[in-house]
């Protein structure tokens, strides 16, 4: 991932991610200490956003969502999917999430929308993806691929050092 420009986070980019970082999780405030300090890193595949050097969110689209290491700082309580034992090293290796290998997941989730991908023994983030089915989908089918992952644990951006 190639570095094109970094610099400090403006006040209203600030208020915007705390927005969408609301509608994710009640701890917040563990991803975007508010003594911390915020950048933006701008790479070819999109702009990053680093508190204290480490990068804790991405952009996707117009929404700002965490990365695999913003996701282990806090407990999603919305915009979840949670994976049993047997999917795990499937999805830490990148494959996208089959309904089969899905315990757990938050009904409120839109397709389309963005999801942290958790294991089911810790709850920890595995992966991040786009929801391929509604949480009414979900409920109701019982075979297919319903999560595509563009994000795990070991891939380039987990690996990246700024």
């Amino acid at each position: 991932m190639k570095l094109k420009g970094r610099y400090f986070a403006r006040k209203d980019l600030v208020l915007e991610i705390r927005s969408c970082l609301k509608s994710i999780s009640k701890e917040f405030e563990k991803i975007l200490p508010v003594d911390g300090k915020l950048e933006v890193a701008e790479t070819e595949g999109g702009n990053l956003i680093l508190v204290n050097g480490e990068a804790v969110l991405f952009k996707h689209g117009e929404e700002h969502f965490p990365t695999v290491r913003g996701a282990l700082k806090i407990n999603a309580d919305k915009r979840f999917i949670t994976v049993d034992k047997g999917a795990i090293p499937f999805i830490a290796k990148g494959a996208d999430v089959m309904r089969p290998g899905v315990a757990a997941f938050d009904e409120g989730i839109k397709k389309g929308e963005l999801v942290v991908v958790n294991e089911e023994t810790r709850r920890k983030a595995l992966a991040i993806g786009i929801a391929l089915w509604s949480g009414e989908e979900l409920k109701n089918n019982r075979s297919g691929k319903c999560v595509k992952v563009i994000h795990y644990v070991g891939d380039e951006l987990w690996n990246l050092s700024l």
